[in-house]
């Protein structure tokens, strides 16, 4: 798992499928369909540590950090192996 003290910047860019759907799409061209929450939270990384992001998600979300703490660092995890954060 990603440390939490790292500061990550989403990469990439988001677009729409000719089917209307949304995909993530990183610095070498590799589309990913994803949902809203995806970009959601992919949007969220400027220059932000996974605990900055988990803080205001879980304000903008009216939820505790720890309810959405695992969800959120899988996610990570799997938005460095698309290399759409880095």
């Amino acid at each position: 798992m990603v440390e939490d003290t790292r500061k990550l910047t989403k990469k990439g860019y988001i677009m729409e499928s000719p089917e209307g759907e949304l995909l993530l799409v990183n610095d070498t061209g590799v589309a990913y369909k994803v949902n809203d929450s995806v970009v959601a939270v992919w949007s969220i990384f400027e220059d932000k540590t996974v605990n900055e992001v988990i803080t205001e998600l879980s304000e903008q979300l009216q939820v505790s950090p720890s309810e959405i703490d695992d969800a959120v660092k899988k996610l990570v995890d799997q938005l460095l192996e698309a290399e759409l954060v880095g």
